[in-house]
């Protein structure tokens, strides 16, 4: 039995209108709902520090929130892309962003990282990806690249 929605009668389940006010009801399913899936987690995040050409205090603003976001997401990998600078020795942000994640490191807020130049052949490296097999996927493209840097969070 359930409620009338307009009238408030006591009627059958199953009426698809009330005999009293004849208006048309919503039929009440026996079955539960289904639970919504929950989301899956990313395991590993890819952040552009260079996107919008950021100074580089800036840049490492959005590196600290994207380690705060994904410590909080259950990401395990932050895949920051930091550049090399164009003269190919070294950009500013890759120099502030190693720098910072030497400090983090040694504070205990980050776990590991691992420099592109050092991903093929570190042991670091060789860890992160048989952990984490979604980073083989990018693998040729990260291996040797000096302008990203992947850190365990």
């Amino acid at each position: 039995m359930k409620n009338c929605t307009t009238c408030g009668n006591q009627i059958q389940s199953s009426a698809r209108q009330c005999p009293y006010c004849e208006q048309p009801q919503a039929i009440v399913s026996r079955e539960p709902k289904p639970m919504p899936k929950p989301k899956a987690k990313r395991t590993i995040v890819t952040v552009n520090l260079e996107e919008g050409r950021p100074f580089v205090e800036d840049a490492l603003r959005r590196m600290d929130r994207q380690f705060y976001e994904a410590r909080l997401g259950g990401t395990a990998v932050v895949r920051l892309i930091h550049g090399y600078g164009s003269s190919g020795t070294g950009g500013a942000i890759k120099q502030a962003v190693r720098t910072e994640l030497e400090a983090a490191l040694r504070h205990g807020t980050i776990k590991h990282y691992v420099s592109g130049e050092d991903y093929q052949h570190s042991a670091i490296g060789r860890n992160l990806r048989s952990r984490f097999s979604e980073l083989k996927e990018c693998l040729r493209t990260d291996q040797g690249n000096p302008g990203i840097t992947l850190v365990e969070v």
